[in-house]
Parts: structure tokens; sequence; C-alpha cells
């Protein structure tokens, strides 16, 4: 009975902080996208593609999508107000061919699509450490290409070093037969 009662308290404050003028996003949510830290915390921390983050208490958790190089991408319910460095932290942190020059945040805001791109290396920007994630955002680390063709890349400058060992070693005999 305890519990419900604090359910019910937390609930309704949440509407009151959701409806009140000083909410940004009071108009863009919805409430059905939102999970209560006790309604996940029976759950494992990753389910499928699905993560949920359990380290605010009575904090609730918004739907975010962390796609491409980072270490775990999928739908991740984190606390509501996480900012841009810490959502990523939640997701693992970038992969070792991230490239973090190129972060993207999509949102969908008044039917249109909206984009913001961060440059995360050394550590980012201030303006990447306040932004504040909103429920339904997608980020999307991208794929630094040069890591992925490093082995291409290794094989081409071993075939021109064969290549021109072999033109320095058939000069040398010429020249030595020559003299």
């Amino acid at each position: 009975m305890a519990q419900l009662l604090r359910r019910f308290i937390f609930s309704l404050s949440l509407i009151t902080v959701l409806i009140s003028p000083q909410c940004v996003w009071s108009q863009d949510i919805d409430l059905q996208d939102l999970a209560l830290p006790s309604d996940v915390k029976d759950l494992g921390k990753s389910t499928g593609a699905v993560f949920y983050s359990s380290t605010n208490k009575n904090k609730p958790l918004m739907p975010v999508h962390m796609w491409g190089e980072v270490n775990r991408s999928g739908l991740h319910y984190i606390p509501v107000d996480t900012k841009l460095v810490k959502g990523l932290s939640f997701a693992g942190g970038g992969t070792g061919s991230a490239d973090l020059e190129e972060v993207t945040v999509t949102r969908i805001m008044d039917g249109k699509v909206l984009r913001k791109e961060f440059d995360l290396t050394s550590g980012g920007s201030l303006e990447a450490h306040d932004y504040v994630l909103k429920p339904g955002d997608t980020v999307f680390v991208s794929n630094d290409r040069f890591y992925t063709n490093r082995a291409y890349y290794t094989s081409l400058v071993g075939v021109v070093v064969g290549i021109l060992s072999s033109v320095l070693l058939y000069q040398r005999i010429q020249d030595t037969r020559n003299n």
C-alpha cells in the first residue's frame, strides 16, 4: 500500500512538472513513452537492443535511440534531462572506429526533422556537455572510415615498399655490372 501511495505521489508530481510552463518539452512529450525506475527494476540492464538505466532513483526514464558506432546501440531508457555526453556514456561510449567529429542528434519537432552536429573529439565542447536530450531523440555516431580501411592502407603501403625496394635492388645490380 505504501509503495502504491509513493508511486501515485511521484506520478502526480511528475505530471505537475510536465505541464508546468517552465518545462521546455511539456508540449512535446507523450507520457506513455516514459518509464519509472520501479517499472524496470526487475528487468536486466539490457533486453535485446533495449537498455534501461537504473542510475537515478525515482526519476522518470525517457526513450532515446543511440545508433552507429556506440558500444551498446539500440533504444535506451535514460533519466529525463540527461545531457548528450552522459547519454553516450550510458550507451557505453564510442567504439574504436567511432568518428567523434561527427555525432548527430536528430529530433522531430513540429513535424520537422531537426539535426544538430557535435564534435566530441578531445572531450567535446561546452555546447555538447550542456545539450539536453529529449524523449525520442536519435543520437548517431558516424564510423571513421580510415580505421575501417586501415588493413587496405597497410597492404597498399607494403606493396609500394616491396616494389620500390625491388627497383632499387635492380638499379644496384645494374650499377655493379656497369662498374
